[in-house]
């Protein structure tokens, strides 16, 4: 085997310039495909470290589920089986309720472990007392009550809600918070949102079950566990967890079809080994004919041709990453700062990530496309017939 390596290398020396063209070609389909791929990577890696800094990953929202059709509610003992898997579990309702100048809001019902499992923290005024019907707004809502309703911290605001009674029949309550305060804006759903003690929520709306769970863990590492076990109570949850899954999978699939189309030019490298190889076969029939007279077999023929295009592969693979880190490090060093000044998201270290896995995807892919273009060459070789092969000259 180490006979044909070195033959092999000595057939390529001998005709440097084909030999260098092959290489260009296999190593520019491969230095698309990683460059290519690591731009996915490096959008993907970005996109998960954002919503990393805006969610809590220790944090799982559980809510009602459903099996065989039927709902299954968050009642008082499935709060009590749930508090088993986490440090801070809070149940809370939550309730749609309009103003007399049609601005409508969600109010939450919730308690002190609500607070601590969300990490509230307020902009201005101060938390509401329980048993009474003060009101704390997310940001976004207070600003909409300041510009509509023209209530501040401190001021009345008259809302109502919408109940129905056993017969369907709709029955409006008519409410008067006092507002107590004001949050920090979050940047999640929590800024439109409005927050009530808790059992007032309930005695308005006369509610015995839970509209859903916030579960705090110490650690992230224990949600996928958490998770799991409150799914098995039938109740259905959410974490950040989900929205990585999702752009986890959006961003493989865009990558996957994006380094398809630029490993196209890795077929234009294939074709040109696959013709390298016969014209190589038909240069050397005499020779094919001379080592097969001598006693050499068809797969010492094969193994012959093989082992250059295995010496192709090897040496465009290496060439291939080295052009892809290149052609990442300009990739990053153009777009990053275009996307950043032309779309005006925030800026981030890096907008493509290489790893070993993709060079190591990116050397194998021409190591296998080389040998997979030189095998109908080396067969074609293996299959002459050595009588006419040694007439030719």
């Amino acid at each position: 085997m180490i006979e044909a390596f070195l033959l092999a290398m000595r057939q390529l020396r001998t005709k440097k310039v084909r030999t260098l063209l092959i290489l260009l070609g296999i190593s520019v389909g491969v230095a698309a495909v990683v460059g290519v791929t690591s731009l996915g990577e490096g959008i993907r890696v970005n996109a998960v470290s954002e919503i990393e800094k805006s969610h809590d990953l220790t944090l799982i929202e559980v809510s009602p589920g459903v099996s065989n059709g039927n709902i299954i509610l968050i009642t008082e003992s499935k709060v009590r089986a749930v508090r088993e898997y986490g440090s801070v579990v809070a149940p809370y309702v939550k309730d749609a309720y309009v103003t007399p100048n049609k601005t409508y809001f969600e109010a939450n019902g919730i308690s002190a472990e609500y607070m601590d499992a969300k990490d509230l923290q307020l902009e201005a005024g101060m938390w509401f007392e329980e048993g009474t019907y003060q009101i704390v707004l997310g940001s976004d809502i207070g600003e909409k009550f300041a510009k509509i309703e023209g209530a501040e911290i401190g001021n009345a605001i008259d809302a109502r809600i919408r109940l129905y009674g056993e017969e369907g029949r709709a029955i409006d309550k008519d409410i008067t918070f006092m507002i107590a305060g004001r949050l920090k804006p979050t940047g999640t759903d929590t800024d439109d949102q409005a927050f009530i003690d808790m059992n007032i929520a309930r005695e308005l709306t006369g509610k015995d079950v839970y509209d859903g769970i916030m579960v705090k863990l110490d650690k992230s590492g224990q949600t996928p566990a958490a998770r799991t076990a409150i799914e098995k109570l039938g109740l259905t949850c959410y974490s950040a967890q989900d929205e990585i899954d999702s752009v986890n999978k959006i961003m493989n699939a865009v990558t996957l079809v994006l380094a398809f189309f630029s490993g196209i030019s890795l077929i234009v490298g294939g074709l040109m080994i696959i013709n390298t190889m016969i014209v190589s076969v038909y240069e050397r029939t005499h020779e094919i004919g001379i080592t097969k007279a001598i006693g050499a077999s068809e797969l010492d023929i094969i193994r012959m041709f093989l082992s250059e295009c295995i010496i192709i592969g090897v040496l465009g693979g290496i060439l291939g990453d080295l052009l892809g880190v290149l052609f990442s490090i300009l990739i990053d060093s153009v777009g990053r700062p275009m996307l950043v000044a032309q779309l005006g998201i925030a800026d981030f270290e890096h907008l493509t990530v290489i790893n070993i896995q993709i060079l190591a995807a990116g050397f194998l892919i021409s190591l296998v496309i080389s040998v997979i273009a030189g095998i109908y060459p080396a067969w074609r070789g293996a299959k002459l017939d050595p009588v006419k092969a040694l007439r030719q000259l």
